[in-house]
């Protein structure tokens, strides 16, 4: 959620706020501290006009084990805190979750310095470890969801990216005026289609000729790629069919070895791509793939598909039916849905939508219009803009302009 947090950051900074971001020192896709910024405990850096404050915390090398994931989020919720008192003064906290303990952190603050905290909601870290078997369901996940309620009720706002949060919350017993709705944007400036888009295949060895099925992102647990291996061997005698992975996760290594064990030449690896070259990456695909666990419905909605449909193409959704992108992608009419556990059913799948490029091409033209209508960034920061307006029309005459200070993640 980096970029949107940033893109936040930076058009409230443009407009002559004071915006300072708490966050931590970079190390993803690694999970390792990037090189420049180890051995520190914080530092301070102005970028666009918004003031940077970086803070350290615990990096497991594998972030899937519960303990070490705990460490992870309650180090950097005390970094936070301890940061915060030290940022000046603001007028209102806006704390990206999860992790749920940082907005234990903006309650505090916002006791402290008296002043209200929004809560800007992209997962349900609770649901989303059940999902992917990190917390079973137990005393563990009821503890999880008392301090999940606890931040959310305290919050003057909690803004949710999709309906299913709202609903969610809402069964939980927040309060429906707390909540407001506001999804995520698409960048559709820079990822657009590209007519014949070539130089990224003639670079990576693709044909023309060639089928491309193309998943981009995380490669972690929720999105569960070993079961894409399993449809590429099961299509691996057909030369005109390529299942491309790019990204990074911490399931990396382990599909790098399943695809040399089974020594299967119709599916690659590849890592992530710079940003300039986004919109020709995307271009030259024929099939946009997004892949979840079945266990993952409400706890996630991934801000891939936004990108899936600004890019113009097709999508194959392999999710729950009950999922918030199956939602969005019936809503869109921009894609086929199936079931994420059958590697045959996503064959299947793939083939039947090669064989129609009409259909294909109606897909991601609907997927692309459905964006520029809804989810453009500009439409959605307006919608922010409305929110944080109250906060600065609450500020006493003849005070500074208004300040925020950002907890992200």
């Amino acid at each position: 959620m980096a970029p949107f947090a940033t893109g936040l950051c930076e058009r409230f900074a443009k407009q002559g706020h004071e915006v300072t971001a708490v966050v931590a020192f970079p190390y993803y896709p690694a999970w390792r501290v990037w090189d420049g910024y180890r051995g520190r405990l914080s530092q301070t850096e102005h970028i666009n006009d918004v003031r940077v404050r970086r803070t350290w915390h615990f990096v497991p090398k594998r972030p899937s084990g519960l303990l070490q994931r705990l460490a992870h989020d309650l180090t950097f919720t005390l970094s936070v805190l301890l940061s915060g008192l030290f940022s000046g003064g603001f007028d209102v906290i806006c704390c990206v979750c999860p992790p749920p303990t940082v907005a234990l952190a903006a309650y505090l603050l916002s006791k402290i310095h008296r002043k209200p905290y929004v809560i800007i909601l992209t997962d349900l870290a609770s649901d989303a470890a059940m999902a992917t078997g990190i917390l079973k369901d137990g005393l563990a996940v009821r503890m999880a969801r008392a301090v999940e309620g606890f931040g959310y009720r305290q919050a003057d706002r909690v803004v949710c990216i999709c309906d299913g949060f709202v609903e969610k919350l809402t069964e939980r017993g927040i309060a429906p005026d707390r909540l407001k709705l506001i999804p995520l944007w698409g960048d559709t400036e820079k990822v657009y289609p590209i007519a014949a888009a070539t130089k990224f295949r003639r670079a990576n060895e693709i044909t023309g000729h060639q089928f491309l099925i193309m998943h981009t992102g995380n490669m972690g647990k929720k999105q569960d790629l070993m079961n894409v291996i399993r449809a590429a061997e099961l299509s691996k005698d057909r030369e005109d069919v390529v299942w491309l992975l790019v990204g990074q996760g911490e399931e990396w290594g382990a599909l790098e070895e399943a695809i040399r064990q089974r020594q299967l030449g119709n599916i690659r690896l590849l890592p992530l791509q710079p940003e300039d070259s986004l919109a020709e990456m995307y271009s030259a695909a024929d099939l946009l793939l997004l892949h979840q666990k079945a266990a993952v419905v409400e706890s996630v909605i991934p801000s891939k598909l936004l990108t899936y449909m600004a890019a113009g193409r097709p999508v194959l959704a392999a999710v729950s039916n009950k999922s918030e992108t199956a939602r969005y992608v019936e809503r869109a009419k921009c894609g086929r849905i199936i079931h994420s556990e059958d590697p045959m059913a996503l064959v299947e799948a793939a083939l039947s939508l090669r064989a129609d490029g009409a259909l294909r091409e109606k897909l991601g033209s609907n997927g692309r219009a459905y964006v520029l209508e809804h989810f453009t960034k500009d439409k959605i920061l307006r919608e922010y803009e409305l929110l944080f307006s109250r906060y600065e029309d609450e500020v006493r005459p003849g005070a500074e302009a208004s300040k925020k200070a950002v907890v992200a993640n």
